[in-house]
């Protein structure tokens, strides 16, 4: 093995064998071109072994006489974060503002997963209220994410004309919320539609 292989990570993620949370942290590690596999350990047996007693975990691994201790992080957006970082997902990173603005797109799709969570494992009582709520959060975040993507020239990016963590981060919440709602209730996911939302569709 050489010196430049030894030096090469190989990143294990492990998250439960479904579409959920961990579907950007995938889709950054496959963009990146990186070495890694997803492990889905038995639960909750495998519960007490992760760093807090959940999942998304990464770890990111060195072989080789000078490899140094794994490095274990939690939490799906550090996850994200620290990805996109390190292998350049981010437009213009060293610009504070924009880095601010694709960190203020991507919170309000974590947003929407939040209301998604509540909806399905919150008290029935609770549950039209909230899908109300969602509705009304979901039409908002789609109008500014079109006009973002408009101002970018329509050319299916958020920024300039590579795949971002924006661009990531946007079809893997999408295709999360179709994938859960697609069957259960349509209605849910009206406002990213073709006709309601063509920039994100295009993207």
């Amino acid at each position: 093995m050489t010196n430049e292989q030894a030096c090469k990570p190989f990143y294990t993620l492990r998250y439960f064998p479904v579409p959920a949370r961990a579907d950007t942290c995938k889709a950054l590690l496959a963009l990146s071109g990186v070495e890694w596999k997803l492990e889905s350990p038995a639960w909750p047996k495998g519960k007490d072994s992760q760093p807090v007693g959940k999942m998304p975990v990464l770890i990111e691994a060195y072989s080789g006489d000078n490899a140094t201790a794994p490095f274990v992080l939690g939490e799906s957006y550090a996850i994200e974060e620290y990805i996109a970082t390190k292998y350049n997902l981010f437009y213009q990173p060293d610009d504070l503002q924009m880095m601010a603005r694709q960190r203020e797109l991507r919170s309000q799709m974590v947003e929407l997963y939040e209301y998604v969570s509540d909806i399905m494992h919150g008290p029935e009582a609770s549950r039209a209220g909230l899908l109300e709520k969602y509705k009304v959060a979901g039409r908002y975040i789609v109008r500014f994410h079109e006009k973002v993507l408009r101002e970018n020239g329509s050319n299916g990016h958020y920024f300039g004309d590579k795949t971002t963590f924006a661009d990531v981060a946007a079809l893997a919440s999408v295709f999360g919320l179709q994938h859960t709602f697609a069957d259960l209730d349509p209605s849910m996911i009206d406002f990213i539609s073709e006709d309601n939302a063509p920039e994100i569709n295009n993207l």
